[in-house]
């Protein structure tokens, strides 16, 4: 099964969610029949493929000007639609909606590179992402968070690869840093590996191993065990413990199992159309389809990775729908699987307290003596929220520790992620990125091949910077929060505020590029701030502009930037800029004035013309 035979029933089963009546009328009536003798008929899938436009070279600049045109076409239409509408000559919503669905077709198809196996991988899954991921969670009682690349090797050996394993290097999880094997207990002590399984658990581990070397043998596989390893929460485990289990390592089922992020991502952007109409859900959509930061290339064709996101667009989508209590266990689902999305509670957390406090200090003033229970003074729709957030805790937490060994997968996870946070990665995002990037710390400078981990230096000084800063990252973290607090004083759109919430992400954590993806959700300010959504579309064109030849978005380095530590230290600070132009659109401007009104609930004060 290629992803291509996927196509035509998703892009159906999508428009017929959102219920847009003139789907076929508009483009797929003719595309559907194509796609499917496609994906029926192998040889006319290769012909098409075959078609100089698909080989890689001349395709990466044409995707790079889809994904920019299509950016910036998005934001020039919001704009005009704006214009047009005060110039009296206002466009029919009919075809405001079709364009809308195309492009946001579109934006679908680009992230995937409309599957031309020239421009990644023919078989639609990934290799490197399974072997973590599938293993990890299929495993993870006997290798835990620090064993993955251990046992592996030990497995080799036991598959005959002794003389290559021991010439080998693999990074050691314990401190994350590179070592060679012949320094380590792997050739010497092996059975530290193979007595934690059961006889027929390493049987059936040996053999997941040999297959994952057999389809990535060479360079490609060795590097596999130099990687990060396996760093997902318990939760995710327990999900991904149960598809792993179903079948053992193959071709066939690993395309099956890539198939569920595809199936979550169109379920997200279906929820967007659902919950926001064609104009966020375009927006959205266009972003998340386009932007380079999170692009295709780091998770795409991977095992199970699109859950969190899934999750965080729903919770945006139930609370725009007022069903607060499955948004509150929503976000908190997305939270428990990758834990960052913790901080865009920050928004809920500023509007219960703004709204709890004031009225608490306004019944006391004017009935001083009538006893209240504390929760009368929490909003009925703020009181289902935390209600959601609480279930999901008490459901999902005692599920996982059910399935994956009880509490010590959870101390486990706990330090491991100690260790791996004072990992600096080259192609991680976020405000402590932005301080300790300085310009002799950089990769181009401190990169020492003669040292068994090359990075080693650089990471020392980014940890080095990193401590220095502590105190000037969380003035600015305080800042941004009560920024946002100050946005949301006046408003009861509890849908706003997790997309407002986005910059303490930024502020609290160092993530790695991809998972800025979940600025998909500041799409939904659009239909509340209009400039929002070109200012994000804008932020999209110029993230693949900025990483242009870097990850194949073009075949001309672009942006001047060549060493990847740069080029996302780049796209750090246009997405912190970016936050910020959010922030500022959105919020009034800060007066005392206005915040006495506030606290009095009188009107907002305006400025005389």
């Amino acid at each position: 099964m290629h992803f291509l035979e996927l196509l035509p029933s998703l892009f159906t089963s999508c428009l017929s969610l959102l219920r847009v009546e003139d789907a076929v009328e508009f483009s797929l009536g003719g595309l559907q029949p194509l796609l499917a003798s496609i994906g029926r008929d192998a040889t006319a899938y290769d012909r098409f493929f075959s078609l100089p436009i698909f080989i890689k070279k001349n395709w990466v600049n044409l995707a790079f000007g889809i994904r920019v045109g299509l950016c910036l076409v998005g934001a020039a239409l919001l704009i005009l639609e704006v214009r047009m509408r005060r110039l009296g000559m206002p466009v029919a919503e009919r075809w405001k909606r079709r364009i809308a669905i195309g492009m946001s077709l579109l934006a679908f198809g680009i992230y995937f590179d409309f599957s031309n196996p020239k421009a990644r991988y023919g078989e639609y899954y990934h290799r490197h992402e399974f072997y973590h991921y599938y293993l990890g969670a299929k495993y993870n009682e006997e290798l835990g968070y620090t064993r993955l690349y251990d046992c592996t090797l030990v497995a080799e050996i036991d598959n005959g690869r002794r003389a290559s394993v021991a010439k080998r290097e693999f990074r050691d999880l314990n401190v994350n840093l590179i070592r060679k094997v012949k320094d380590t207990y792997i050739l010497t002590e092996p059975e530290r590996c193979r007595d934690r399984f059961t006889p027929e658990r390493w049987e059936d581990f040996r053999k997941d191993v040999d297959w994952f070397y057999r389809s990535s043998r060479g360079s490609y596989w060795e590097r596999m065990q130099q990687d990060h390893g396996y760093n997902p929460p318990p939760v995710w485990t327990m999900t991904g413990k149960l598809f792993a289990n179903i079948a053992p390592a193959g071709k066939v089922f690993f395309k099956i199992l890539a198939s569920i992020d595809v199936l979550l991502q169109a379920g997200m952007v279906s929820l967007l159309f659902w919950a926001f109409g064609w104009r966020v859900g375009m927006v959205a959509t266009i972003f998340w389809g386009c932007n380079a930061a999170a692009n295709f290339y780091w998770t795409g064709g991977a095992f199970l990775r699109m859950d969190w996101m899934f999750m965080l667009v729903a919770s945006v989508a139930l609370a725009r729908k007022r069903y607060f209590f499955w948004a509150g266990f929503a976000l908190m689902w997305s939270a428990l699987l990758r834990v960052f999305p913790a901080a865009l509670f920050g928004g809920w957390a500023a509007m219960v307290a703004m709204y709890t406090l004031r009225e608490i200090f306004s019944r006391h003033k004017n009935s001083a003596n009538e006893p209240r229970g504390f929760l009368s003074y929490i909003h009925p729709h703020h009181r289902r929220l935390i209600a959601g957030s609480f279930i999901a805790i008490a459901t999902l937490v005692p599920a996982s520790m059910l399935t994956t060994g009880g509490v010590h997968p959870y101390k486990e996870f706990v330090e491991h992620i100690a260790v791996h946070k004072h990992t600096p990665l080259t192609n991680h995002m976020g405000l402590p990125t932005i301080l300790s990037h300085t310009w002799d710390g950089r990769m181009r400078f401190t990169r020492n091949n003669n040292l068994d981990d090359a990075f080693q230096e650089w990471k020392a000084g980014r940890n080095e910077n990193k401590a220095k800063y502590k105190v000037l990252q969380y003035g600015i973290f305080g800042i941004f929060f009560l920024w946002i607090a100050w946005a949301l004083r006046r408003t009861h759109l509890l849908w706003v505020a997790p997309a407002l919430s986005l910059p303490l992400v930024m502020c609290l954590t160092d993530l790695t590029c991809y998972y800025y993806s979940m600025y998909i959700i500041a799409g939904v300010l659009v239909a509340v701030r209009r400039p929002i959504g070109a200012a994000l579309l804008a932020t999209g064109a110029a993230s693949v502009i900025l990483l242009g030849k870097s990850i194949g978005y073009a075949s001309t380095n672009i942006s001047g930037f060549y060493y990847v530590d740069d080029n996302f230290a780049a796209q750090s600070y246009l997405f912190l800029l970016f936050s910020a132009l959010m922030l500022w659109s959105y919020s009034r401007p800060l007066s005392w004035a206005a915040l006495r009104a506030w606290w009095q609930r009188a009107p907002e004060p305006r400025k005389k013309s």
